[in-house]
This record gives C-alpha cells, structure tokens and sequence, in this order.
C-alpha cells in the first residue's frame, strides 16, 4: 500500500492541471477519456490494484482533465463569445481600484448583462480613462465593450487572468450614462480589502516613494505601482519571487505573529489558534491569490498540528493545499506564482534541511562565528534548491535563465525578510496610532532595507548577462540533458558523489553552449521586431541600438536587452511623439545610458526626455530627416512627415522599413517603398504601396486592424504574444528568421 496517497494524489492532480492548461481544453478531453480507460484496467487488474498506485494516480488526472475541459465548456468558451460585442452591464466592484499605464481599472463581478447568451458567474476586467469614484463593493452601470486578454491557448495573459476567474476585458464608453452607487452590502471580504488599503497608504504614508512601493510590492503584493525598472531588475537577476506574495511572505508574517504572541506570554495553544486567525486575516489582505492561499493552507495545517499536539507532515501539507486549490479552481495551475510556489517548496521540503545539515557538519567548528556560519548555510541550502526546482517553470515561462541568481537571493533574501517584519509592525503601529513615535524606528529600519534591496537589485542587472534568454536552442538542450543526467543519478546512485558528477557534467553543457552561442553570433547582427512592444532593437557583439520605443511599458525592451547581455546602448531613437513613447525612452536612457541620442526636435519638449538627457553622451535632434550609421555594415535613415518617422534600417544587404503608428507612406522613396521587410504594429496607411517579402506585426489579429485581404497581400508575421521575431543577417547577406 501506498505509504503518502495524498501525496501521490495532489501531485498528480496539480501537475495534471498545469498540463491541461498548456495543451488547451480539447486535448484535455481526450487524455481525460485516455486516462479514465487506464483507470478502469488498473483497477481491474489485481496486481495493480493491490499497489494502489497506478489506479489513484490515473483517477487524479482523469479528474484534472475532466474538470479543467468542464469549466472551459460551462464557463470560459461561453464568456469568450462575447468578445467584440458592446453591452449594458450592471456590476459590483470585488477588488481594490488600481492605475496602471495612464488608465484606471476595475475587477467587476456582473450582475446583469444585456446579452441573453452571457454565462453565470461572469467576472470581468473594466478599464476607464477618467477615476471612477468607487470603493469594493460598489455597483457599477454603464455601456463597455468587451473584448480578450492577449495571447490565446496555453500559458498566456488569457489563462492567467482566467485563473482569477476574470474571462474578458473591457473598456467603458465614459461619454455615455455611467452611473456609480455605494455598496448595497459589505460582507468579510469588503473589510479585508478596506484594512489592505488602509495598510498600504499607512507605508507611503511613512516612507519615501521608492521606497514605499516596494515595501507594498514585497509585503502585500502591490505590484501594480512598482516602476517597469525595478520590476525588470528583479526579474533579471531571479528574485522576482520576492515581489510576489507566496510561502516565504506567509511564512515569514505567521512566524513573526506566533514570536510577539509567545513574546507577551500567550500560551501556545491560543498563539497558535490566533496565529491561525492571522494567517487568514493575511490571505484575505492579499486576495486569496493561488500562491498565497497554497502556503496558507500549509501554515494552518502546520498550527492545526500545534493545538493537537501533532507534528504535520510537510509533504502530505502541501499535497492537500494544492489539490484543495486546483478542486476549486482548475485554471488555478495557470497561474505560474503557483507552480513557481509549489516548487521552491517541494525542493526545500526535500533538500534544504539535509543540504544546510551537511554544510553545518562540514563547516561549523569555529564557535565564535558558528550562528552566522549556520545562518549562510541556511540560506544557501534554501537559495540552491529553491532556485534548481524552480528553473524549469521559470525557463518555459519566463524565456529567460537568471544566471545572477545564487548571488541574489543570498544577498536579498535576509534582507527581505527583516523589511517585511519591521514594515508590517510600522505600518499596523502607524494604523492604529498615526504619526505615533512608535512606528518610526520600525518604518527607518525598513525603508533603510527596501533602499538597500533596490540599489543591490540595479547593481546585478547591470552586470552582463545577469539574465540570458532560454529561447536560444542550447538552453533547452541544457535543460533536457540536466534532466536526463539527474533521472539517471536518482535511479543508478550508489554514493551521494555521483550528484557531484552529475552538478559537473550539466555546468559543463551550459558553459559548453553559452560558448558555441557566443562563438556563431560572432560578427552577425540581429535585428528583433519586440512582441507588442512597437520597438526594433539591433545587436551586435554585445553593441545595441533601439529604434522605437513604443508599447506600453519599457520593462520589455529593457529585459530583452538584458538577456543579450546589453548593458549600454550605442544609439536610442524615439520614432513618435507620443507621451507613452517619451516616458518609455526615458526610462530606457536611464538605464542603459546611450552613447547618443537621435530624435526629432520637436521631441526634446517632452519634460521626461528633458530630465534624462543628462544620462546621454550626445544628441542629434533632426528636423525632418536623420541618418546615423552603425557599426560596420548597418545603416538607419529616418523621414519625419509632422506626426511620426518612418526609418529605414540596412544592413548586409538586407531593408528593413520600420513603420510606427501614425507613420505617413506617401512621401517615401521608392527604394524605401521596396524594402524587404517591413515591421509595424498597426497595418500602415496606405500599405497599398508596398510589397515586402513578409511584414513583421508587433501586435495580435485582432488589433492590428485591416481588412483580412489587404493583410493577407502584406503576407503577415504575426507576433501575437507566442514571441519576439528575429532576423539574424551575416555580413555576407545569409539571413536567418527567427521567432524566439
């Protein structure tokens, strides 16, 4: 018999679910059929069915399957047919308001809907230009068009927010009646979300900007104030984990609210059972997210253990956490802090004791410096194998390897937990008695931290290739190979000495594939139209110039530069004269200090591009026509037509005519007309007039505009959020496309 079946069943369920997520509902259908018929054997079959554990484990998958394709069929699918259609909703606000990107938005459960085809329950995303004066659980009435989160099937923007039960997005018609009244009700949840808020202001409240969003960031998972450049530097250097809630946030607040219970002599049992209060109280103030309520899941069962004098199992722990989630939710395992959570866990639940053990034999003889030895070996044990279990998800989702993220995590991980301890007494302190003495030391203590945290933050990403992306082939191969070589070392091992082998031989395949990659994309320049970005960006033996820097944020250009090991750019050119633009090049100047700076004139007006030119080595305004010349064999001319430039880009033989929203085709040089390729994020006017051999849309099908004739002759490369294109051009004119 099986010794751990909740284990066996929880894994499996959970794993099942994230499959179904990237196979997508259909295939879903037909492993749950698969699987059910592998069921019915197994558990007929006697020798099976006394082990036991083929039968559970396919009953789980058959549930996952079965469950995630229903809730797609009853739920999902119906929602997604109301995309492109104007409606009259009737709605209550069920989370907290934010801004993002010059835009206010609202998370509305809706309650009546003029389409008679819309499902029950239906949650959707509604954005609006102007503030809506509400709070949670007010209603909203008004007139929005609905349409889709980005990206289609499989781990995209779409699934993601289709695990928080938001199936559409939706803009409102605010020239329109739109009206606005107070909550008719306010249930738990409403007071949850008032005392999250009041907590938030109470840190800015107490502490500098900076320093403040990213205490809220860290403690309450605000990510939606953090700037793009600390959202980028934390990701490039494999600590982004930091800024979303998860074990080590609810870990860390449950720990700190047992210690002052036990402080003030709260006898265990009762300190457990309000410890256990607490942790509810924490899950509600960060929304329940799935990584969130995995590890508070986890932290009740663990104080359910202390009242009844049991010492819990951690992995039977986490195994009930992530199948009562994935129960509930089948889309939950779209969510990849959840199965970034679930990991780190279960390779800190498997190794890091034994490996921080085993350190602290080797190493702790000195009994002077015997804590802070156990205390580096602590985390160490904890940074390895939560890094290690964590890479896979995070280079098939993210796209990206953090090679800096050893160093990171030792350098910002203590750190990160002393600031949420001193922030959370601040700002509860602050809460309860405003501008009281009280709260100062712990606030000066934690925005001395948080300050530390970003400057340490900015410094590794700086550093080349502190991140590099995993779409390069060998990344994979590397990954594949480590897999096969540690299956092999668990199945063969006879001595511990083999994992050694096995850690050699995988470092040996990476640094051997880093190497060759260097070694081909010697002297070849590549040339990568970003994914909804509305930016080209060229490199070249670690040289880089960004032509574009449209999109709504920078983080994009920014982390693409950084996973090409860029640190510095050679030239940055704005094509538009747009606000969005503007405060993205400058963001970009900022961080990655241009040698020069090529803009149209009018352009420098901008005071963001004002403050940040000082970060430039030159500037070369143009009037209506620019040329700037690049490395050995790259070229880009510009023509300015009064609203936006169109730019040519050159190089071994091969045009590429980069052309912007707004762009104007009508004053162009017939060789420019007959360029190769041409990279838009919006069908150009007048694209009549060109032929390329393909157009590269930085954008989807659905927003790009055109009728489907007129882009069917422009024959489309659609990035459509499955990645950036690339063209990889020799010197001697051999051209490679790519989609990365």
């Amino acid at each position: 018999m099986m010794k751990r079946p909740l284990v066996l069943v929880g894994f499996c369920y959970l794993l099942t679910l994230a499959a179904a997520v990237y196979f997508g509902p259909e295939l879903s259908l037909v492993l749950a059929c698969a699987s059910l018929a592998g069921f019915l054997i197994t558990a007929l079959a006697p020798k099976t069915r006394a082990v036991g554990v083929f039968p559970a484990a396919l009953l789980a998958v058959t549930l996952a399957f079965g469950s995630f394709y229903a809730v797609h069929q009853s739920q999902v699918e119906p929602a997604e047919l109301l995309a492109g259609r104007d409606a009259v909703i009737d709605g209550t606000v069920c989370e907290l308001p934010y801004q993002a990107y010059n835009r206010f938005y609202y998370i509305v459960e809706v309650n009546d809907i003029s389409l008679k085809d819309a499902p029950r329950p239906l949650k959707i995303r509604i954005s609006s230009q102007g503030a809506l004066n509400v709070e949670p659980y007010s209603h909203i009435q008004g007139k929005v068009h609905l349409f889709l989160p980005s990206g289609g099937e499989g781990y995209s923007s779409r699934s993601y927010y289709a695990s928080k039960g938001i199936t559409l997005f939706s803009y409102l018609y605010e020239y329109e009646s739109v009206r606005v009244s107070p909550p008719a009700r306010k249930p738990p949840y409403y007071y949850a979300l008032k005392l999250r808020s009041a907590l938030l202001k109470s840190v800015r409240s107490m502490l500098p900007p900076s320093e403040a969003r990213l205490v809220n960031g860290v403690l309450f998972g605000d990510q939606t104030s953090l700037s793009p450049q600390v959202t980028a530097d934390f990701r490039a250097i494999g600590v982004s984990h930091i800024l979303s809630v998860s074990g080590l946030h609810m870990t860390t607040m449950a720990e700190l609210i047992l210690m002052l219970l036990l402080f003030f002599r709260v006898p265990k049992k009762p300190a457990a059972a309000l410890a256990g209060v607490g942790v509810v109280c924490f899950m509600a103030v960060t929304c329940f997210v799935p990584s969130v309520t995995r590890s508070g899941v986890m932290c009740l069962i663990y104080l359910s253990g202390m009242l009844l004098s049991r010492h819990p199992d951690s992995l039977n722990s986490l195994s009930i956490s992530v199948l009562l989630i994935g129960w509930s939710n089948p889309y939950a395992a779209a969510d990849v802090g959840l199965l970034l959570s679930f990991s780190a866990t279960l390779g800190l639940i498997l190794f890091s004791g034994q490996t921080a053990g085993y350190l602290n034999r080797k190493y702790d003889k000195i009994k002077k410096i015997g804590p802070l030895v156990r205390g580096v070996n602590g985390i160490l044990g904890t940074t390895v194998w939560a890094v290690l279990f964590t890479l896979p998800i995070v280079i098939l989702s993210f796209q990206s390897v953090s090679l800096a993220a050893p160093v990171a995590n030792l350098l910002e991980l203590v750190p990160s937990t002393l600031m949420m301890n001193f922030a959370a007494i601040a700002a509860v302190i602050n809460l309860i008695a405003p501008q009281s003495f009280l709260a100062m030391p712990f606030a000066l203590v934690s925005g001395l931290l948080a300050k530390y945290m970003l400057a340490c933050a900015h410094w590794l990403a700086q550093t080349p290739f502190a991140s590099v992306s995993a779409s390069y082939g060998f990344v994979t191969l590397w990954l594949s190979g480590t897999l096969l070589l540690t299956a092999a070392t668990v199945l063969m091992m006879k001595s511990r000495k083999l994992f050694r082998v096995t850690a050699l031989l995988s470092l040996i395949l990476l640094l051997t594939g880093i190497f060759s990659y260097q070694l081909s994309m010697r002297n070849v320049t590549r040339l990568a139209v970003l994914d909804g970005a509305g930016s080209v960006v060229l490199t070249r033996n670690g040289r880089a110039a960004v032509i574009g820097c449209g999109g709504f944020r920078s983080e994009t250009i920014g982390s693409y530069l950084r996973s090409q090991g860029v640190t510095g750019l050679d030239v940055l050119q704005p094509l538009t004269l747009t606000a969005e633009e503007a405060k993205n090049a400058a963001e970009l100047m900022n961080a990655f200090t241009p040698d020069r700076l090529v803009i149209q004139k009018d352009g420098m007006i901008d005071t963001f591009i004002r403050k940040a030119v000082p970060q430039t080595g030159s500037v070369a305004p143009y009037d209506l026509s620019a040329d700037t010349k690049l490395w050995k064999n790259t070229q880009v001319q510009t023509r300015f037509d009064g609203t936006a430039s169109a730019a040519r880009i050159t190089c071994g033989g091969v045009s590429v005519l980069v052309c912007p929203a707004g762009a104007n085709l009508d004053g162009l040089p017939e060789k420019w007309l007959a360029s190769d390729f041409v990279a838009a994020d919006s069908v150009p006017k007048n694209a009549d007039l060109f032929h390329p051999l393909f157009t590269i849309f930085s954008a989807d099908g659905e927003t790009m505009g055109g009728n489907v004739s007129q882009i069917k002759k422009l024959s489309p490369i659609v990035t459509g959020g499955a990645g950036n294109i690339v063209l990889q051009i020799k010197d001697d004119g051999t051209l490679q496309l790519r989609r990365e």
